[in-house]
């Protein structure tokens, strides 16, 4: 049976808070696996969105844009990664 964690595991092993997680559940951003006792339990599936979700938030992604893109049906990791570097250019410049 693969790993499961709970929201305190999880949120100690990615350096996040629990409120973090229940945020990111609420709003639809990671949604965790839920046990008969209602408690959340995440999987490998979710352990890796969440990397994705704190690499492109650690960049000042808003989490309802890394929404879109992780949700986007043919999802590529290198295009956003593009547009988001293009968005960022474009901000630097307006700001210089």
């Amino acid at each position: 049976m693969a790993k499961q964690y709970t929201v305190g595991e999880l949120a100690e092993l990615a350096g996040v808070s629990t409120r973090t997680l229940r945020y990111y559940d609420e709003i639809g951003l990671l949604v965790p696996e839920r046990r008969e006792n209602g408690y959340r339990i995440y999987g490998s599936t979710q352990v890796d969105r969440l990397q994705e979700i704190l690499f492109f938030r650690e960049l000042g992604v808003p989490a309802g844009e890394i929404k879109a893109l992780l949700d986007a049906e043919g999802y590529d990791r290198l295009a956003a990664l593009r547009m988001h570097r293009e968005a960022l250019a474009a901000e630097r410049a307006r700001l210089d």
